[in-house]
């Protein structure tokens, strides 16, 4: 059933080149009848006008105000969610995978944790602070972990929200 779907689709596009090949020939190929009688032919070298200049075309220009850019996704439009490049923290504007995390202090009232960014800074951090590019949330903060949910766009232009795992490392003289 498979290959004679596409052994009929592969003849429907035989067709379809000898069919485009013929027509864009202007004169058919099989036999010698196709030619132009020789009157047509006589009339056409005695009366051959100087081919006249045709007015310069207009050069088309792209205005962006007034046309969609041509470049954003047709799947996903709409305003970016979030806030913009100067009004984000410095743990907004790294990868939450290049974030170290150092220590946790453990507290009643929640567990805080400590990280160390690419560029050697630390920073304490609690539950629900934004972190990442993003748009990350710390989601929890374990004796040993922290869980940050992070929204991801994939091709499609769809969000999905992941978690990413920071552990704490063991120290080798300590377990």
């Amino acid at each position: 059933m498979r290959n004679a779907f596409y052994l009929l689709m592969l003849r429907a596009i035989q067709f379809a080149v000898v069919v485009g090949f013929l027509s864009a020939s202007g004169t058919a190929v099989f036999g010698e009848s196709a030619k132009p009688p020789a009157a047509v032919l006589k009339a056409e070298t005695e009366s051959t006008p100087v081919a006249e200049e045709s007015p310069p075309k207009e050069e088309y220009t792209y205005i962006p105000g007034e046309r969609r850019d041509p470049f954003e996704s047709l799947l996903f439009r709409g305003e970016e969610a979030g806030p913009k490049g100067d009004e984000l923290t410095p743990l907004q504007k790294v990868n939450v995978e290049d974030l170290k995390l150092v220590g946790i202090v453990k507290n009643p009232e929640g567990n805080t944790a400590l990280i160390q960014t690419p560029d050697g800074k630390g920073y304490f951090l609690r539950r629900g602070l934004p972190l990442g590019k993003n748009e990350g949330v710390i989601a929890k903060i374990m004796d040993d972990k922290m869980v940050v949910k992070e929204k991801k766009k994939d091709f499609l232009g769809q969000i999905t929200v992941s978690e990413v795992v920071l552990e704490l490392k063991k120290e080798e003289g300590r377990r």
